[in-house]
């Protein structure tokens, strides 16, 4: 299913569930008084549909809950998009996958699950906007169901056992490491996530003295407007080569199968800009484990905010990035001291993501154009006016 139809099914029929559910839930709730304590858990099975970056980001606090006292068996339920990302953390017992290429696997396969997890200890949820999401947690009949609430998410009061008020603003790792702290689990310094994370690569030997340079240059189909155009990847590109000299390097592209026709325009721009570079697409020819083990021999990790950007934070490799409608200081947890450097302009309308139902600019992304040449002559502060 594409984007726009999976999030009307989550507003629409989401909400209609609720409001079906709710009054017997609350009544039940009242009748059988559970004992809801999270101290007695073993079992945890977290929630996870959307946003493999995500994952990523809360890394340490998996963890940490994968550590905690108690904790037996630390369980996921995602879809095929994410799977990739949960496996290369090594930190999930059990992965459920939930299809989502259409309405009819997306009820099976989560029927299949909530069969699977009928009356778990526990279930997470880590989709702090989600609809559907609620409902699932509440269909296993989990003696604790754990999610966020922002100030909009007023409806899931009473359908969770748990709430932990999430903040936008704030910086997302802080919720996760809240989630690890309900169960005493104790949240690792980023240096020791980055030795536990290496640990499941061999580091391949790179001696053809060339220099090593990784791109990541898309997104998710969610916040596509983090994306820079390909001129000004030749540009991002090209301003750190001409540092160097631009001779003996090879860059690599790094990118999603559906990708690769964007990144062949990037590859174009990069390679026309400096010809002596040796500028390879690897965009749907390599498995993620495959991607990051070339990423271990890289330098640098050049990228816009993605999902490739935080695992290259988690392997201690140097990044340097470019934001906008997302703000670096609420997704960057901090990390070595000189190993991130980040290009961002602060506007009004900046970050934009989860405020608005759709971007002010309509795609108009300035803050993208800005963080890139802050200085253009068209750096006014913009005023979008949305008919």
């Amino acid at each position: 299913m594409r984007l726009h139809r999976k999030l009307w099914l989550d507003y629409y029929v989401g909400g209609f569930l609720h409001a079906v559910l709710k009054p017997c839930v609350v009544v039940l709730g009242k009748i059988l008084r559970r004992n809801h304590d999270l101290k007695s858990c073993s079992s945890v099975t977290l929630l996870k549909l959307m946003g493999g970056g995500s994952l990523i980001i809360a890394y340490p606090a998996l963890l940490a809950l994968k550590r905690a006292p108690g904790i037996r068996e630390l369980r996921l339920v995602t879809t095929p998009a994410v799977q990739p990302f949960a496996e290369i953390l090594k930190v999930f017992d059990e992965i459920l996958i939930i299809r989502d290429d259409s309405i009819a696997t997306l009820a099976a396969d989560g029927c299949k699950a909530i069969a699977r997890l009928f009356r778990c200890d526990v279930v997470i949820d880590l989709e702090p906007h989600s609809r559907l999401t609620t409902v699932f947690s509440l269909l296993t009949c989990a003696r604790n169901r754990v999610g966020f609430f922002t100030t909009i998410s007023f409806w899931r009061r009473n359908l969770a056992t748990h709430l932990l008020f999430f903040n936008v603003t704030s910086p997302v790792y802080r919720f996760y490491d809240q989630i690890a702290s309900l169960f005493s689990g104790h949240v690792e310094p980023f240096g020791e996530c980055i030795h536990e994370f290496r640990a499941h690569f061999e580091m391949p030997a790179c001696n053809s003295g060339r220099h090593q340079v990784a791109v990541a240059p898309c997104c998710s189909d969610l916040a596509r407007t983090r994306m820079l155009l390909p001129a000004e990847w030749a540009i991002v590109v090209g301003r750190y080569l001409a540092a160097g000299g631009g001779t003996g390097v090879d860059v690599h592209l790094f990118a999603a199968p559906g990708q690769q026709n964007e990144v062949e325009s990037i590859r174009k721009q990069i390679q026309e800009k400096f010809p002596s570079a040796e500028v390879v697409n690897h965009a749907g020819r390599t498995s993620l484990q495959e991607t990051l083990q070339l990423l271990t021999t890289a330098e640098v990790l050049i990228a816009i905010d993605s999902a490739l950007l935080h695992c290259a934070r988690l392997l201690g490799i140097r990044t340097i990035s470019y934001w906008g409608p997302t703000a670096p200081d609420t997704l960057l947890r901090p990390s070595i001291p000189g190993h991130d450097t980040v290009h961002y302009e602060k506007l009004s309308c900046s970050p934009c993501v989860h405020l608005a139902d759709r971007p002010p600019c309509n795609g108009n992304n300035i803050c993208m154009r800005l963080s890139v040449e802050p200085d253009r002559s068209d750096s006014r502060e913009p005023c979008w006016v949305v008919s």
